[in-house]
């Protein structure tokens, strides 16, 4: 069997107790699809992950809600009917980290916290701009551009030098004037470490009952910047 269908490369996936979560990084929207009926649609999307046999029940056609389900996909440029640039329909793999970073600050080590002001604001500063004025999908690309040129002539990565940065740039934060959010502060982190030639994972993950989205950073099974309680509460959709 065929596929009908193709998951647009900037649509990322993840699979809740009663639904799919959809990401259109392209239009920095969400949509929650319930998942039987996702479910009803999949052996005729491009890599479904599931055995086709079984969800078919022999058939050749999709039945008749799963129809109106990849006409609305489709219409929101969520599937595509050719398979030119297409992914796999797969949820997204990323491991949940087990631990988070101890973000505390001796105090004899305050002074030299000041001397990371600069890179501090700079990092602030450009994260506040591209929010403002750049589309969703042009942030993630140009981070996901940066880390791939960097990775492979950058050193094996210091967990204990990004913990360290991690708690500068939390004793510096009351000074940069905008409210907490998680899509600045993590993406000012994700600058802030970049200046020093560290390129952890930006991570976003959801919950669907009831819906909620949040993003952190991580290194390897560590969450720099939030608590291991409140990032287990979410599955990951999308890792930069």
């Amino acid at each position: 069997m065929s596929s009908a269908f193709f998951l647009q490369p900037h649509v990322f996936l993840c699979q809740t107790k009663r639904h799919w979560v959809i990401l259109d990084v392209d239009r920095d929207k969400y949509l929650c699809v319930d998942r039987h009926q996702f479910d009803s649609l999949g052996p005729w999307v491009h890599g479904w992950e599931k055995t086709a046999a079984e969800a078919v029940n022999g058939t050749s056609t999709p039945p008749p809600e799963a129809l109106a389900l990849a006409d609305k996909l489709l219409s929101l440029k969520i599937l595509r009917d050719h398979a030119s640039g297409a992914k796999d329909a797969r949820a997204t793999d990323y491991a949940l980290p087990t631990r988070a970073a101890d973000l505390d600050i001796p105090p004899s080590t305050h002074k030299s916290s000041l001397a990371q002001a600069l890179p501090f604001f700079l990092s602030c500063a450009k994260a506040n701009r591209q929010l403002r004025d750049q589309r969703f999908e042009a942030v993630v690309t140009s981070v996901k551009e940066r880390k791939r040129r960097n990775q492979d002539s950058a050193p094996a990565f210091d967990l204990e030098r990004a913990r360290s940065l991690t708690a500068v740039f939390d004793s510096l934060r009351w000074y940069y004037p905008r409210p907490y959010l998680c899509l600045f502060d993590s993406l000012a982190l994700v600058h802030f470490l970049a200046r020093f030639g560290l390129y952890p994972d930006w991570v976003f993950g959801v919950q669907a009952d009831p819906f909620e989205a949040h993003c952190w950073v991580q290194a390897g099974d560590v969450v720099l910047n939030d608590t291991l309680e409140r990032v287990l509460a979410f599955i990951p959709i999308m890792n930069v």
